[in-house]
């Protein structure tokens, strides 16, 4: 079987041909092929994570870490990356706050 784009001989039961790779196995040519879309979803972790870090800064910063990595990992299968990354920050930030804020009530408490 000769190939339709470059001429090549090529033996019968070739898909390919040998030697520009064009689809042989009866596929129109020009029509490119198509990747299957994937179905994505958004991490639970993530959102837990973020509704959390309001709330409690520890719980948010361990379920925003989870979704953070649930999200990496997947390949672009699961988002919220930027949720959890959010989730994170707020998290750190009010843990942060909630330090100082004792820090300081501690330091004032001994002075009354």
């Amino acid at each position: 079987m000769n190939c339709h784009v470059c001429g090549a001989p090529n033996h019968p039961n070739a898909i390919f041909c040998s030697q520009c790779a064009t689809n042989l196995s009866g596929a129109p040519p020009g029509i490119p092929w198509q990747a299957v879309p994937i179905a994505t979803r958004t991490s639970g972790m993530a959102i837990a994570g973020f509704v959390l870090s309001f709330f409690c800064g520890l719980l948010g910063l361990i379920f925003s870490c989870i979704g953070y990595s649930e999200c990496r990992k997947s390949n672009g299968a699961v988002t919220g990356e930027g949720l959890a990354l959010a989730g994170i920050i707020i998290s750190i930030a009010s843990l942060l706050i909630g330090i100082a804020y004792w820090a300081s009530v501690g330091s004032h408490r001994g002075h009354f």
